[in-house]
């Protein structure tokens, strides 16, 4: 159930994300509970698309396209803690689908899973943490792999300051911010509009 729901969260987050920014990489502010969490919406609005937007102070991005590999890489500055990561992505025919190649948090890998839809499609996805947090470390994001000009992938990175908590706290944690970067994504794109 709460795999679902994780799921569930990260496919209305990809839909919302498709629209946003103009620049390829991009990151929402971070967004603070009331337990000094932090969670923050990021992804690529499309592979073919030039640019990376940065939120000062918060995540630095960078965008690599070259004939079908992408490199996107999320630089997060973060005091000591634990963080994990939610990704989904959709695509139902060649030129709006990817494949995640690698996918690491400094280094160490984030589980995902590619699943081919059978007409030259594949969904993404991946809920992995948490992941020990040092001020002042390297805490850089890095998803690669192939895909089409008009592929998009959107996630969550939820951070915790405190002891890592137990494996099904934390994925009820990364789920519930992932539903609130959502929130906090439309309500952007809603004001824009009007």
């Amino acid at each position: 159930m709460l795999k679902l729901f994780a799921r569930s969260t990260a496919v209305v987050g990809l839909a919302l994300a498709a629209g946003g920014a103009s620049a390829a990489t991009y990151v929402d502010p971070w967004t603070t509970s009331a337990t000094g969490g932090i969670s923050v919406v990021f992804g690529d609005n499309g592979l073919g698309t030039d640019g990376a937007e940065t939120v000062p102070g918060e995540t630095t991005t960078t965008h690599s396209y070259v004939g079908d590999t992408f490199t996107d890489t999320f630089a997060f500055e973060l005091p000591n803690g634990s963080v994990g990561f939610s990704l989904s992505s959709i695509g139902f025919v060649i030129n709006s689908s990817l494949t995640v190649s690698t996918f690491t948090f400094n280094g160490a890998p984030v589980d995902f899973t590619n699943t081919p839809d059978g007409s030259g499609g594949n969904g993404v996805m991946a809920l992995d943490g948490p992941f020990p947090v040092v001020e002042g470390g390297p805490q850089l994001l890095v998803i690669s792999g192939t895909g089409g000009a008009e592929a998009v992938f959107s996630g969550t990175a939820t951070f915790l300051p405190t002891v890592v908590p137990e494996p099904a706290s934390w994925a009820l944690t990364i789920a519930g911010f992932g539903g609130l970067g959502v929130a906090l994504r439309r309500r952007r794109r809603a004001l824009a509009l009007a």
